[in-house]
């Protein structure tokens, strides 16, 4: 995998990380109680970080799965010419 390519999978991983902790935020944070009602900036932090978690980890498994096709077909010319 060149360069480019490493560092769009690294900030796709941030970018997953970052939703996933956009999600989880009010309550480690604690600005939202547990046992009520969620206020709306919690439900927007919710919102925002499960599309932004969804959206990364669907270009992490398209990267990965792209990677793995690649590499296949690699080994079968590799295998075809040796």
């Amino acid at each position: 995998m060149n360069r480019p390519a490493r560092l769009g999978l690294a900030a796709t991983a941030l970018t997953l990380l970052a939703g996933v902790w956009l999600f989880v935020a009010p309550f480690v944070v604690d600005y939202q109680d547990r046992w009520k009602t969620l206020s709306d900036a919690t439900l927007n932090d919710m919102w925002s970080g499960a599309a932004l978690a969804g959206v990364a980890a669907l270009t992490l498994l398209a990267v990965v799965s792209l990677a793995l096709r690649d590499a296949v077909r690699r080994r079968e010319r590799d295998g075809a010419e040796g």
